[in-house]
């Protein structure tokens, strides 16, 4: 328990179990050693002392010399005058009645600075506050940002690709039709022409077989007429001599593999005589299967047909290459993201916790040098110069300080 002499402001620390030993009744007395004041302590501040709970207690300050009519006895208080914390204050009630007509003067009672709760510092507040929570929301954005972007790059490049293989397979469909319409002019113009001389004429074969892409080609093969089945395709023009006269149809068996029932039904329209179109998987050397596109056009006037035929991959090829590269500059972006938030963490924390320090210290100062002034020792400097808002609040503190001085002194005056 601490007690305060207001009236020269001595600093006194009493250990309520001795005080409750030394009572006579409900009250116990003592004198300040340096005025003389005699302070009268009840049972009821004692009490409330010793659970922790500084409520007004029972405490009164008299002048010495006064007398009692009931005898109480004498305590001697400790030389000790420091005291270690200003966090609650309880003033005093009215002496008892046993005491006759002192004159009154408030004492207070102290808990220790050690009792009070720790929580969370400034610099953690700060560090949360200005570090961690603007990096979460520089993540969250950058992820947010990061995303977006894939799915940008995302749908530009598989609508390009959509675009350019519309586009491929225009090109493949009106190159089998252009192909048609001059082999007909051809045709017309030489009634002599045989299907066993279709590849061998130079011109005829020119006009016949083209070149699509890289590796794409047009061909010339006759359809069944209505007494025949599929073995009727047979093919007239192709860049590979060994394939004519041969049926198409065993051919692209060999090269489709599952796929064949696709161009059974793309056939099923020529056939009929009408333009088909669609897309099988062409067996490559190596066993793998690509992706083609294949286009008849009719030969109008006759039972011949034009097929143009090409790899997909060769006109979206380029499109696949801004793909890969879209993905290249998305991942650079996003390290270069993450250096960025790397380099704001570094930056933002090694500036809070040098700013922060300089505060907390600061606080720490003022702390214990109000808590100084609190418990009496009212000749404690406080030196700290800041043009901030720690500065006007050391410039209170040394005016509270002078304030508490002068005041003592009037006391002391009126004696």
């Amino acid at each position: 328990m601490t007690l305060i002499c207001e009236e020269c402001g001595k600093i006194y620390h009493i250990d309520p179990e001795k005080l409750k030993s030394k009572l006579k009744g409900d009250v116990a007395k003592t004198k300040c050693h340096v005025c003389g004041h005699v302070i009268v302590i009840t049972k009821n501040a004692l009490d409330s002392a010793d659970s922790g709970v500084f409520t007004d207690g029972e405490v009164q300050v008299h002048y010495s010399g006064s007398t009692s009519k009931k005898e109480i006895p004498d305590l001697d208080l400790p030389d000790s005058s420091e005291a270690s914390g200003t966090d609650s204050l309880a003033e005093v009630k009215a002496a008892p009645e046993s005491v006759s007509k002192p004159k009154q003067v408030r004492a207070k009672t102290l808990t220790s600075s050690a009792t009070r709760k720790s929580g969370f510092g400034l610099r953690s507040k700060m560090f949360v506050l200005f570090l961690i929570i603007p990096i979460l929301i520089m993540a969250a954005t950058g992820a947010f940002t990061q995303k977006k972007l894939n799915e940008l790059s995302e749908k530009i490049t598989s609508e390009s690709t959509q675009i350019i293989t519309k586009i491929a397979e225009e090109i493949i469909s009106d190159k089998s039709r252009a192909a048609a319409l001059q082999c007909k002019i051809y045709l017309l113009s030489h009634p002599d022409l045989t299907t066993d001389n279709f590849n061998y004429d130079l011109e005829f074969k020119r006009i016949s077989v083209q070149r699509i892409g890289i590796t794409g080609y047009t061909i010339l093969f006759e359809r069944p007429g209505p007494d025949q089945g599929d073995e009727g395709f047979v093919i007239w023009t192709h860049p590979n001599p060994k394939l004519i006269g041969r049926p198409a149809l065993n051919i692209l068996k060999e090269q489709t593999g599952d796929d064949f029932p696709k161009l059974i039904k793309l056939l099923d329209r020529v056939k009929q005589g009408k333009e088909a179109g669609g897309y099988y998987r062409w067996k490559e050397k190596d066993s793998d299967f690509r992706d083609k596109y294949m286009a008849c056009a009719p030969i109008e006037g006759t039972r011949y047909f034009i097929m143009s035929t090409a790899y997909i991959d060769e006109f979206t090829s380029q499109v696949n290459k801004l793909k890969e590269d879209t993905k290249a500059v998305t991942f650079d972006t996003l390290k270069i993201n993450i250096a960025i938030l790397i380099g704001a963490m570094l930056i933002m924390g090694i500036i809070i916790t040098v700013y922060g320090y300089r505060i907390t210290k600061n606080i720490k100062y003022l702390t214990n040098a109000a808590d100084s002034i609190s418990v009496g020792e009212l000749d404690t400097e406080i030196n700290l110069k800041s043009t901030d808002e720690i500065g006007a609040l050391a410039e209170a503190i040394s005016r509270m300080q002078d304030s508490l001085r002068l005041s003592i002194e009037r006391l002391r005056k009126r004696r």
